[in-house]
């Protein structure tokens, strides 16, 4: 049974995510975005103010205990943008990423080379589902972003919707809570976990 997320593992995963602006100097708004039967609560994050990230990975964490499924806009928004990110709100990319719901493509993810620079575990059961992520220079053309999530998409048999630049990814160290119409496929309430590549 699950008792509580891994705080440690959601802020590594929003660490990971951000340094890349911080040592460009990008200033952007990361953004967790908590979702549940139909229900939606954003938490934009100012990633140069660890009180504001504590603040707002503590909200998280009280949701998602409470059975909300928590998410991460990985690209950097616009510290204009009012309200859930959108693609118009995002000012660039620092990371490819690709998104296996089976065996199948996580094999393929976990062997990948060049190896990604982390892993996000979402589940195994049913089935073993992997999010990789690599680090790449920052892209402001997001129609380059694009392509590159095609071509991954391609040579790993991943999901075919990553392609969006606001998309959202699971966040590690939460829990995932499957709605039913997955609960009467095996999926279970699982923790997810971050694993850094070395």
């Amino acid at each position: 049974m699950i008792h509580d997320a891994n705080r440690g593992d959601m802020e590594r995963h929003i660490h990971l995510l951000t340094q890349p602006w911080l040592e460009d100097g990008l200033k952007a708004v990361l953004e967790i975005r908590c979702l549940r039967n139909g229900k939606c609560a954003h938490l934009p994050i100012d990633p140069t103010d660890d009180g504001f990230v504590d603040q707002a990975i503590s909200q998280a964490v009280d949701l998602n205990l409470n059975g909300w499924n928590i998410y991460v806009c990985v690209n950097p928004i616009s510290t204009t943008h009012v309200g859930m990110a959108n693609d118009t709100a995002i000012v660039g990319a620092y990371f490819a990423f690709a998104d296996a719901d089976d065996d199948s493509g996580a094999k393929q993810l976990l062997g990948a080379a060049p190896k990604p620079d982390f892993l996000v575990e979402t589940g195994r059961t049913p089935t073993q589902r992997v999010h990789a992520y690599w680090r790449v220079d920052g892209i402001p053309n997001l129609e380059d972003w694009k392509q590159l999530q095609k071509n991954l998409i391609h040579k790993f048999g991943t999901d075919p919707q990553i392609i969006n630049p606001s998309r959202i990814m699971r966040l590690a160290g939460t829990i995932s809570w499957p709605p039913e119409q997955k609960r009467k496929r095996g999926y279970i309430p699982e923790l997810t976990k971050l694993t850094e590549v070395l």
